[in-house]
């Protein structure tokens, strides 16, 4: 793949080239692809939105595999070598989605144990919230570098139909992965702040501030160094953390069936290729 950055606005002006004889999954492709880009550039980041977006993308490789099946799409195997060159990109960057969550998980249910073992009142995490910030710092990292190796052709002038799937697929992972990774890190004092934020502001409003999931946990857990607590009130880090892992379990679920189909539109390449 080149060494260009996605170019945000490129899909707005580039059109869909479809084979030339008249097929009626062209046209249920041109569909489905206007609508996921039209939903991916209105929605903001937000656990559902991203869920939605990922499985409109999934229902968009189950028509791309019909697609490729039509003649016309085999007969461009030099187009066909580059997307498939492009294939391992986005493999990788759904099989690191799972990673990061995964590992996001596990920390969340570190704490979770902790907190089982008492029904109310405060308790001492202290240990485990330096634990469960020590590896979201790791994850953080693992989504930089994932986001910086995502890259697609901009200077590739090919107007093959897989290169706009291949686009909006990359445009997509970057949202979700920017969410997972959430804000980048803060100081002591800013981790107050924003817990002071959460806790007095709606759920709504917090969307609009397009704070996640990810941070009100980072935030409630890091404002406890800072203000130099040794407990926590349980009851608020319990209903933010079964938030957290629902939307966590959500997210996974509809990526373990993208990836699927990921491998299979590779496999199907590689099938054209051979023959």
């Amino acid at each position: 793949m080149a060494s260009s950055q996605i170019n945000k606005g490129s899909h707005h002006t580039r059109s869909i080239s479809l084979p030339s004889t008249s097929h009626p999954i062209t046209a249920q492709f041109n569909e489905q692809l206007s609508r996921l880009r039209s939903s991916h550039a209105a929605s903001t980041s937000s656990s559902s939105s991203l869920s939605q977006r990922l499985t409109g993308l999934t229902e968009l490789y189950v028509v791309v595999d019909e697609m490729l099946q039509l003649p016309s799409n085999q007969q461009s195997v030099s187009q066909i070598q580059a997307v498939l060159d492009g294939s391992l990109s986005l493999i990788d960057a759904c099989s690191t989605s799972r990673d990061v969550l995964q590992q996001s998980k596990e920390q969340l249910q570190n704490i979770q144990s902790v907190l089982r073992r008492r029904c109310g009142g405060e308790l001492n995490i202290t240990n485990e919230a330096a634990e469960y910030l020590k590896a979201r710092k790791t994850v953080k990292k693992v989504v930089k570098k994932c986001l910086k190796n995502i890259k697609s052709d901009e200077g590739d002038a090919s107007e093959f139909f897989m290169n706009d799937v291949e686009e909006i697929t990359l445009d997509i992972f970057r949202s979700l992965l920017s969410y997972i990774g959430g804000t980048k890190s803060h100081s002591k004092k800013s981790w107050s702040l924003i817990t002071k934020f959460i806790h007095n502001n709606s759920e709504k409003e917090a969307s609009v501030a397009q704070t996640s999931v990810f941070d009100a946990v980072d935030a409630t857990l890091g404002s406890l160094d800072y203000q130099k607590k040794t407990s926590v009130d349980t009851q608020n880090l319990r209903n933010q953390m079964a938030n957290l892992e629902t939307q966590i379990e959500e997210l996974d679920q509809v990526l373990e069936c993208l990836f699927r189909h990921l491998v299979k539109t590779r496999s199907t390449l590689l099938n054209i290729l051979s023959n």
